[in-house]
This record gives C-alpha cells, structure tokens and sequence, in this order.
C-alpha cells in the first residue's frame, strides 16, 4: 500500500539524513541485504555496520547548505529546474565539497549533479542533462572528479531513490534532509555563539574555577577557618 511504501522510505531517508547531517558518522555498506523492512508499520531498520563512514564537519555542513538550497530553489516554466540564480549557488557549494567537471559544463553542470543525485527523479535537469543514468547525457559523464569522502554518500541517495522508483513514489531526498539540514544549522549556531561567550568571558571564569578548586583543596586540607 502507498501508505506502507512511503513509511518506509520517510524512515529510511530520515535515518540518513539524520546521521550523515548531525554527526556525518553513517552506514557506509547501504544495500537491499542490509535493509529489514516491517510492512505492517512501514518501518525499517539497517543492519550489519561492519562499513561506517565519518566525513568531516565543513563537508557535513556543506552537505546541508545544498540540500537547503535545493528545496528553496525558485522554479518557474521559463527556469524550471530552478533560476539562474539558485543554480548558481547550487553549483558553488557543489565546487566547494569538490565535484569536478569539464569546463564545458560549467556553470550549470555541478547543480545538475546536485539535483539528480538529491532531488525527485522526475525533476529536470539544467544544463541539458537528464536524470536516466543510462542516457549519454547523464551528470554521470560529466563527471572529472568526485569527492572519495562522498562516494558512500552518494551509495545511501542511489538507494533511497532507487527505492522510491521501485515503489512508484515521488520522494525527494532534499526536501526531507532540508529539514533536518535547517535544525542542524541552527544548533551549530547556537553552540558557536555559546563558545563565543565563554571566549569572551573566559580569564574571569577561569580564575573562578581555579579559586574554588583552591578553597575545596584548602577545605579538604582543614586549612579554611
């Protein structure tokens, strides 16, 4: 039942999404044999973690902006896979995790990779690409260089789209891992400003703590009166 079917990919996408984006610590071996689906509930769970992966935080949070990026796109029927000026943003922050391209697909090409690899399988492409891995004018070919770090990123996308297909559901990776990419950016916000007024308030606190550790010691010491 559709219901059932996109249970399964809203938990399958959100276990992703949720440990690549906040830890960037994730299932690196995804494949249908390491999947338990409960079709009843529309559940699943991964198994054997004998392959994990780490990427770095500035990839993490990279991996983020393109998928916020993405779902924030403006689409038009002059621009449908998105104006020139949300692809252009999209291709920048695809250069910055370091997808290379030949120069003759610059500058649209990097965002064509963003959305095929993201985004709905239904969704144009720019640049004249097209999402059929087979077509002569996939992103696939365009491709000079791919970040090693991402390539088991890009295992765990080809199997929650490649899932979606099978199941005959429009599911965008993007707009589900926007959402957590958004909660994700705001904590790290909220805990750099934190470590920024530690920083500033730093010498007087420290001095504190060590007084206090001093006095406990004197205490301990029977040597407070």
């Amino acid at each position: 039942p559709r219901p059932v079917a996109y249970g399964v990919l809203k938990a399958l996408t959100t276990a992703f999404g949720r440990c690549i984006l906040e830890t960037g610590f994730f299932h690196a071996d995804p494949h249908p044999g390491n999947l338990i689906v409960d079709a009843e509930r529309g559940g699943v769970s991964l198994i054997d973690f004998g392959q994990v992966k780490q990427i770095s935080g500035s990839q993490r949070a990279t991996l983020g902006d393109i998928m916020i990026a993405l779902a924030e796109r403006e689409k038009t029927a002059e621009h449908p896979a998105g104006s020139p000026r949300d692809l252009a943003k999209i291709s920048a922050l695809a250069l910055d995790l370091g997808v290379e391209l030949d120069d003759a697909y610059l500058p649209e090409g990097p965002a064509a990779v963003a959305i095929w690899l993201f985004d709905d399988a239904t969704e144009p492409l720019p640049g004249g690409f097209e999402q059929s891995e087979l077509s002569p004018k996939s992103p696939a070919y365009a491709l000079q260089s791919f970040p090693s770090d991402l390539v088991l990123v890009a295992r765990a996308t080809v199997l929650i789209k490649g899932l979606a297909n099978k199941l005959g559901c429009p599911w965008s990776l993007a707009t589900e891992w926007a959402h957590i990419a958004r909660q994700v950016r705001r904590a790290d916000d909220a805990q750099r400003d934190r470590r920024r007024a530690r920083a500033a308030a730093g010498p007087t606190d420290r001095v504190r703590f060590r007084t206090l550790i001093k006095l406990a010691a004197a205490y301990l010491r029977g040597k407070v009166k």
